[in-house]
């Protein structure tokens, strides 16, 4: 079976696309009527299976991959989507401190929630907005927090439907240890680092 990147996917289908960079209730932000964002959102409603892909960095044509997981996404509203079996211990290789990396390998799998604007029909296209992730850990037995902050919007963390391919991505951009209030928090992913998870189902 051939294999295509997920992100070429992605960015051959909206390249010819006008974007929007943010976030908004207005119709004129998403190019969409309300109507037709439903039906957008009625594409894809519901819940998808298949394998979350993890690499190595979104600055490359070429990223390295670092893990693979099955996965499962659910639309469950117009605006809302999750994703379910988030595993956050591959995010450790890219941890230089030794308390985060220990906390990040030692954490269970997660339950990421985004928000989601439909902007396109054809293909079905949608920003994407992870919420802030705050989970607790431990590392050496001493309890802690880790929290992760993501990219929003195109073209770092979002959507496209093609036929019955779905195709998400979600861009991780920040890594804070006992600090869920990240503004003025150390950020502990490596210096200039964006991360890129890639979700693929047919």
């Amino acid at each position: 079976m051939r294999k295509t990147s997920i992100l070429t996917l992605l960015l051959c289908m909206i390249a010819a696309l006008t974007m929007t960079s943010c976030l908004s209730d207005d119709d004129d932000d998403s190019g969409l009527t309300r109507e037709e964002q439903h039906t957008a959102y009625l594409s894809v409603a519901g819940e998808h299976s298949g394998q979350l892909v993890y690499y190595d960095s979104i600055f490359t044509s070429k990223p390295s991959k670092v893990d693979s997981v099955a996965a499962r996404v659910n639309f469950d509203t117009d605006s809302t989507v999750t994703v379910y079996n988030f595993r956050v211990n591959s995010i450790a290789h890219f941890v230089q401190d030794a308390t985060a990396k220990a906390c990040l390998e030692n954490a269970p799998a997660q339950i990421l929630k985004c928000y989601t604007l439909f902007y396109g029909l054809s293909p079905v296209t949608f920003h994407i907005q992870p919420q802030k992730l705050t989970f607790s850990t431990t590392a050496d037995g001493t309890p802690h927090t880790i929290t992760l902050a993501f990219y929003t919007g195109y073209p770092n963390s979002y959507g496209v439907k093609s036929g019955k391919t779905l195709g998400l991505q979600i861009v991780l951009g920040g890594v804070f240890l006992d600090y869920e209030n990240i503004t003025g928090g150390t950020n502990l992913l490596a210096n200039g680092l964006a991360l890129p998870f890639y979700f693929n189902a047919k």
